[in-house]
């Protein structure tokens, strides 16, 4: 039996109207909790933080940012947080090294050109680059918001990781792995691309013709919701999506990359925070700001990613939708998780959870351990 992991929470929920009840003060009480001396004393500390893009200002608040780099200061730590393109750029919504208290680097340097390989055991998917400046870092404290994503269902501590640490054509490559999977028959597609009924018929605009001579039907699965409306319109029999074995594949690539990242650290010196407020259905790559569609739950903090995104999965799933909040374009389904409920019933987003067990990066047994001024209670999950 797996080893049960504590995951400290750090609710939104107050009491009082008081300094100490607020859950940023909750979150440096589950911080000492942890032993962080131990984590990142005397290391060079990777914080890795999503810093947004464009007008995107649903990420995590830059304030909560300096809080924890100056709690990794005092436990011992050298902190710069890292992210990969939005580095450069992350001045214009608020992060800048005087507002962190720390450096702010790209992670694979300002063209992504910065990093390591390592092999993978994947068909489909024989290496993926750690960014350089993940893998020179001594310790990693990895800040994820918690929000839906297209491609995983959630995106959390295992897609910040899978994902977010890796270089640009890295990332692309496990991106690419639901190409493997064939959905479209050229042959029986009409030639010249006179047919548009099946774009005409997808809510998501997320069927397109790509490649270099545009000749290419291409389906955005990261919008795409499995409605199969798209099947149901065309004329010709083309279209034959596999959802399960589509949505898999990603989760099987995201989890073998988290192992490579997650190798180059030694063990007992990473820690993840995952902030379930403002969560969106959709990732923060996107440019712009998005109503949150379920209310703010808190924060938690572990050392086991694994443990973390279940316990994030766990508590998302009691909430209740807020569905004048959800974008227009999503047809809100009656069953299922409430990201299934909106990405599609197929992208389960425990998936990611057991992938990531099956490869030992972690373990989805957890104590989930509410952080208070007052005694803290204990919730046993498995």
């Amino acid at each position: 039996m797996a080893n049960r992991v504590p995951v400290y929470f750090a609710s939104v929920k107050m009491k009082r109207m008081r300094e100490e009840e607020s859950y940023p003060a909750k979150v440096l009480l589950a911080l000492d909790r942890v032993n962080l001396p131990a984590i990142v004393g005397g290391r060079r500390v990777a914080v890795k933080v999503h810093l947004g893009e464009g007008i995107n200002f649903q990420t995590v608040h830059p304030g909560l940012v300096r809080m924890v780099v100056e709690k990794i200061k005092a436990a011992g730590g050298n902190p710069f947080v890292v992210h990969s393109w939005g580095a450069l750029d992350g001045y214009k919504r608020g992060y800048t090294p005087e507002t962190l208290g720390c450096p702010v680097l790209p992670t694979g340097g300002s063209r992504e050109k910065y990093y390591y390989r390592h092999p993978v055991n994947l068909p489909g998917l024989d290496e993926v680059f750690v960014a350089g400046e993940i893998e020179d870092a001594e310790a990693l404290v990895c800040l994820s918001h918690v929000k839906g994503h297209g491609s995983s269902g959630m995106g959390g501590a295992l897609k910040n990781i899978g994902i977010g640490m890796l270089s640009a054509e890295a990332r692309s490559n496990v991106h690419k792995l639901i190409a493997t999977v064939k959905y479209w028959d050229a042959d029986k597609c009409l030639p010249g691309q006179p047919c548009q009924a099946c774009m005409d018929a997808c809510p998501m605009d997320a069927i397109h013709w790509s490649g270099s001579r545009k000749a290419e039907l291409h389906i955005d699965v990261h919008s795409c919701t499995y409605c199969g409306k798209c099947e149901q319109s065309c004329p010709h029999d083309a279209l034959h999506l596999k959802p399960a074995e589509m949505f898999g594949i990603f989760q099987k690539g995201m989890a073998h990359a988290a192992q490579a990242v997650m190798s180059t650290f030694d063990p007992g010196h990473a820690l993840f925070l995952n902030y379930i407020l403002h969560v969106t259905p959709w990732c923060d790559c996107s440019p712009y700001t998005m109503p949150a569609f379920i209310r703010d739950v808190g924060v938690l903090v572990s050392t086991d990613p694994v443990a973390i995104d279940q316990a994030s999965l766990d508590l998302i799933g009691q909430q209740e939708i807020l569905e004048d909040m959800v974008p227009e374009m999503f047809e809100v389904g009656a069953q299922g998780h409430p990201f299934q409920r909106v990405l599609g019933m197929v992208k389960d987003p425990y998936e990611q959870v057991r992938q990531a067990e099956l490869l030992g990066i972690g373990s989805r047994e957890y104590d989930l351990i509410e952080v208070s001024p007052e005694p803290a209670a204990v919730a046993h999950h498995s």
